[in-house]
């Protein structure tokens, strides 16, 4: 018997490391008030200055979180993917949005009001027990990324974007034993943030040097043991 469209998202929330450890009766109200949404290429979910009315779990696609920066250029924070979620701080504060989050591809997405949310937690309040901890991660891990981008060379922060991003499985590809990661250097500077014509001349000479390759939009790491040498400082690759 083919499974309801309830089920397929009380597995599909179970997905989520958070969700998962709220336990089967409260998944199952959720996956009521969950909405699958197909999201276009390009549409903005969110924009800077919204108070979001919803939380996202994206099931396939990409969604890009960045920041308009005052010379014009965009702060790429975070590219999300497949398994990921968004917006959960309206789980329990209703605040501006602080950066934009926008489809990069045509996706689908899960989307559950925040006013649903609520009302689960006042009926089950030690959920939120399980809940801070993971929010307290997370802006723990946003906070260490800003600093190590405000303070450290462009090769290290350079570094460290791309060892990031081989951690997320919808960025990379394995080729030939070697990780491949698809993205513009456009896309780099702005994960960084950095001119393009850096980035490229840091790519230049890694290249030169064996760590990394480039060829139209598709990074290839070559030595990953020299690259987090970059990325700790300790290499005398460290271009400003």
């Amino acid at each position: 018997m083919a499974e309801n469209g309830a089920e397929v998202r009380v597995k599909q929330l179970n997905n989520i490391r958070l969700f998962r450890q709220f336990g089967q009766d409260t998944l199952s109200e959720m996956a009521k008030a969950a909405i699958l949404r197909r999201v276009p290429k390009n549409k903005v979910l969110t924009r800077l200055g919204d108070i979001p009315r919803y939380i996202y779990y994206i099931i396939h696609g990409k969604v890009r979180l960045s920041v308009p920066l005052s010379d014009g250029r965009e702060f790429i924070f975070s590219d999300l993917g497949p398994g990921d979620t968004f917006d959960l701080t309206r789980l329990f504060i209703a605040r501006h949005s602080n950066m934009n989050a926008a489809s990069v591809v045509d996706s689908y997405l899960l989307q559950i009001e925040a006013a649903f949310m609520a009302s689960v937690f006042d009926k089950h309040p030690d959920l939120a027990l399980k809940v801070i901890p993971y929010l307290c991660q997370a802006t723990h891990d946003a906070q260490e990324r800003v600093i190590h981008s405000a303070s450290n060379a462009l090769s290290i922060r350079l570094a460290s974007t791309l060892l990031r991003l081989t951690e997320t499985p919808h960025s990379t590809a394995t080729v030939n034993g070697a990780l491949r990661i698809h993205i513009s250097q456009t896309d780099l500077a702005a994960m960084i943030p950095a001119s393009r014509a850096k980035v490229n001349r840091c790519l230049r000479e890694w290249e030169r040097r064996y760590l990394t390759q480039y060829d139209h939009g598709s990074l290839t790491i070559l030595n990953r043991t020299a690259l987090e040498s970059v990325a700790l400082g300790y290499s005398r690759l460290i271009v400003q």
